[in-house]
């Protein structure tokens, strides 16, 4: 009996074990496995491959151009630049019979539409006396154009306009490109022509930025829509444009990155837009694109980037200068820019956790939600345990303008230059029935308050605190005693015993979401 009840429970135990290894198959493949977006460097004829149901800006076949079997998400690729579609067993032989969107053309010659056969015409595409059998629906990947043609009829030698965003696509024809690299855009003789230049981040956020680059790939010339994990924009400002709209598609990390870069290059005239993809986000809602973008519609973004007003934005150069360390070792000075905000202390603290686990192998799985879930529990962490920053007001001497400030006690010192901080909050105005200067974003002035603790973080984020409201300046200079954490526009790091000058550097022009259009949002 005892014999039996072995064998049973061995059995058991087998096939147990067999469906808990497949479920964890299932899972690591999932993550781990093939990718649906796969890709490729742009060349003459290549193409960059994503699942058929990942892009719904510009349309696509689900037959496949090569074996004309019908493709299921699983198995369906398409090109996000030029549409063309495949199986993921004949994808790379497209690259030997269609060529792709190519991102330069001879000058002298003319440049023709890119018809890409997207499917069998409807009855609703032609005319009752035709028949729909044997017509087929052709996609220009440049002018967005349809045409209803037999296979053989569709005339590939006609020129191609651009037509519907013919004043914001870089066309082929003028770029320069020697040795692979590009160097130097000629601008169009047209006064309306004001390119759209896309950068984005895939490590902001949600990791949604991909979708960004696929989705703006469709519609404009390749070369516009950049990845700046693999392209930095430090070397994109080189040949961009000397005037141009710009889309940052990242958190306020990412942001920062990109205006510094177009600091760098004062030639180049650039209004810049956000698509909020980070977690906190305080510049885009500063400016009104809001906290988060849920839905990708490249036709409708770009249609908001056309709207937008322009909106000075003011910019902050922070230098630290480290103390002489114990061995009489002096290290270097840093130099820092500022958008959003700059602090010492336990909101720093909590930003600095955050930053160290996210750098975790699990987070390329994260969301935004659960960013959020994970900011709360180690902003309750740090009320527990306060990383060093209780006290913080006896390590500190502010002098803002002409005046030093008498600091009560804090865990927390910001110089803010908009109004959102901490993923919205509104700080030098919450809760205020005092007479206080107002906040402006260009008046080349920071704001400097204080925080008393994570407590009162969480009652300042639901409205039920406010915070102590030091002075308004253009210069502040702060000694810090000790280590502490520290961060500018999000990015935290432990900062030891330094002198610190804040003072303004420039300014920038941003795109604020227009009046009309966030009324009608609303």
């Amino acid at each position: 009996m005892d014999t039996i009840s072995n064998v049973h429970f061995n059995y058991y135990f087998l096939i147990g074990g067999l469906f808990l290894g497949y479920l964890v198959y299932r899972i690591i493949h999932s993550l781990l496995g093939d990718n649906t977006y796969i890709q490729t460097k742009y060349r003459v004829r290549g193409h960059t491959w994503r699942s058929i149901d990942c892009n719904k800006s510009i349309p696509y076949n689900i037959y496949c151009t090569v074996c004309s079997k019908l493709m299921l998400p699983l198995v369906g690729l398409f090109c996000e630049c030029c549409a063309v579609s495949a199986c993921k067993k004949c994808h790379r032989m497209i690259d030997k019979k269609f060529r792709c969107k190519q991102i330069t053309w001879p000058i002298d010659k003319t440049f023709h539409h890119l018809w890409v056969n997207v499917g069998t015409a409807t009855k609703d595409h032609v005319d009752q006396s035709e028949d729909a059998e044997h017509l087929n629906k052709y996609f220009c990947s440049w002018c967005q154009r349809t045409r209803v043609s037999q296979e053989n009829l569709i005339d590939i030698t006609e020129p191609c306009d651009f037509q519907k965003y013919k004043n914001i696509i870089i066309p082929p024809t003028n770029v320069l490109v020697e040795k692979g690299k590009i160097v130097n855009i000629k601008p169009l003789p047209n006064d309306n022509w004001e390119p759209l230049i896309i950068f984005a981040n895939r490590k902001s956020g949600s990791n949604r930025s991909d979708e960004v680059l696929s989705i703006f790939r469709g519609l404009l010339n390749p070369l516009q829509v950049i990845d700046i994990s693999a392209t930095s924009p430090e070397r994109a400002v080189r040949w961009l444009p000397s005037r141009c709209r710009v889309l940052v598609a990242g958190g306020d990390g990412t942001v920062a990155w990109v205006l510094n870069a177009l600091h760098s290059a004062p030639h180049i005239k650039a209004s810049v837009g956000i698509l909020p993809m980070g977690t906190g986000n305080d510049l885009a809602r500063a400016l009104g694109w809001g906290a988060s973008c849920s839905d990708l519609d490249a036709h409708s973004i770009i249609t908001s980037l056309k709207q937008a007003d322009e909106q000075i934005l003011d910019r902050w150069k922070i230098t630290i200068k480290p103390r002489q360390g114990r061995l009489g070792r002096l290290r270097s000075s840093r130099v820092l820019y500022a958008y959003n905000y700059a602090s010492i202390g336990v909101d720093a603290q909590v930003a600095l956790d955050f930053h160290r686990a996210r750098s975790q192998f699990l987070y390329r799985y994260a969301s935004r939600y659960l960013n959020y879930i994970a900011y709360a529990l180690l902003g309750v962490g740090r009320a527990l345990d306060d990383g060093g920053c209780g006290g913080l007001e006896r390590r500190l001497r502010v002098q803002a303008g002409t005046h030093a400030l008498q600091l009560p006690p804090l865990q927390a010192l910001v110089a803010l230059n908009i109004p959102s901080w901490g993923a919205g909050v509104d700080l030098w105005s919450l809760g205020s029935e005092d007479e206080v200067g107002d906040q402006y974003m260009d008046d080349g002035k920071l704001e400097v308050v204080g925080i008393s603790s994570s407590f009162h973080i969480a009652r300042l984020q639901c409205g039920l605190a406010q915070p102590y409201r030091f002075a308004q300046a253009s210069h502040v200079w702060i000694e810090l005693d000790g280590c502490c954490a520290m961060q500018v526009d999000g990015e935290p790091w432990m900062q030891g015993s330094a002198s610190i000058h804040i003072e303004p550097a420039g300014r920038s022009t941003m795109l604020r979401q227009s009046s009309q259009q966030h009324m009608s949002v609303e």
